[in-house]
């Protein structure tokens, strides 16, 4: 089971930054600056515009404004993404996108809370992974029956303390199988839909069907509670189904620029939203964020890398 017992570094939170937007937006211009001259400058220059661009789009998808509520965060988000994977079609055979995400970024992301536990990242290398019209649609349907998976497992962990099983048994984004380069025809796009629907309603019925006390009991390992288990599909179940409607573009400087812009607009809506009790800003692994710390993340990860390539 893909379990991901382990807590967002607490950088960004011990960051302190101006309120105000048009503050957040000059530091983080600033900040941009010395990346582009970093990047021009130094020999690790792609890999610190790589890593930087995958910050920033992380930042952006984080502050696409979600349901609190964990059922209606999935099925709007399974609405959303649904009409991205019918789109898969307008692809040729053997299209090729390359993921904003890098696996130094995923590693920051997850590391432990355990300070003395996180291992150093090299920043300096660049490890990503790309995506085929059919890849989004084997991730989608693998990651709603793994956590469809969990929640059993979750339960019976709590009622009996039988401790989890570990069931892997797909292959994550960074793998590409050869079935995800066969060609993606109507009847089978028809047949993932229909595979890809009963998985999101059976695991949308699961987590209806879960109290409060189920939804945030705390695992003894330190797992992830089942909220943000629920939080991290949604959020995920978007990210595959957009990889190429929302695919960068591949000129290095270009992605970082377009991540960049995409993050400033999510930035400036998401003060339309202030107060709101009913909107959450989770990451894609389910933790919640306010926009003044996902800006503070972007700051500390961008001043690792521009450390770095010197």
């Amino acid at each position: 089971m893909a379990l991901l017992a382990m807590e967002v570094d607490d950088m960004a939170a011990r960051t302190t930054i101006p309120e105000p937007t048009e503050t957040w937006t000059e530091t983080l211009n600033v900040s941009r600056d010395r990346v582009l001259a970093a990047a021009q400058a130094r020999r690790h220059g792609a890999a610190v515009l790589a890593h930087a661009t995958a910050g920033r789009m992380v930042a952006a998808w984080t502050l696409d404004p979600a349901a609190v509520d964990t059922v209606t965060h999935l099925e709007q988000t399974h609405a959303r993404g649904r009409r991205h994977l019918r789109r898969l079609l307008d692809q040729p055979h053997g299209a090729e996108v390359q993921s904003p995400m890098t696996n130094q970024l995923f590693d920051r992301l997850t590391q432990p809370a355990d300070p003395t536990k996180r291992k150093e990242i090299d920043y300096t290398s660049i490890k990503s992974y790309t995506y085929t019209p059919r890849k989004p649609l084997r991730r989608v349907l693998d990651h709603a029956l793994d956590h469809l998976n969990q929640i059993d497992q979750w339960h019976r962990w709590r009622r009996d303390g039988l401790v989890p099983t570990p069931t892997d048994g797909w292959a994550p984004s960074t793998v590409t199988l050869p079935e995800d380069r066969l060609p993606l025809t109507p009847t089978d796009l028809d047949a993932w839909l229909w595979r890809i629907d009963q998985a999101m309603r059976l695991l949308t019925q699961r987590a209806a069907a879960l109290g409060q006390d189920e939804l945030d009991w705390q695992p003894p390992d330190g797992g992830w509670p089942l909220r943000r288990v629920l939080h991290h599909v949604a959020r995920s179940e978007l990210l595959y189904a957009a990889s190429f409607d929302e695919a960068l573009p591949e000129d290095p400087a270009a992605r970082y620029a377009e991540a960049d812009a995409r993050f400033s607009e999510r930035l400036v809506a998401s003060r339309a939203t202030a107060g709101d009790e009913t909107i959450v800003f989770p990451d894609p692994y389910g933790t919640f964020f306010m926009p003044r710390e996902v800006v503070a993340g972007v700051l500390a990860l961008e001043r690792e890398l521009v450390a770095q390539a010197t």
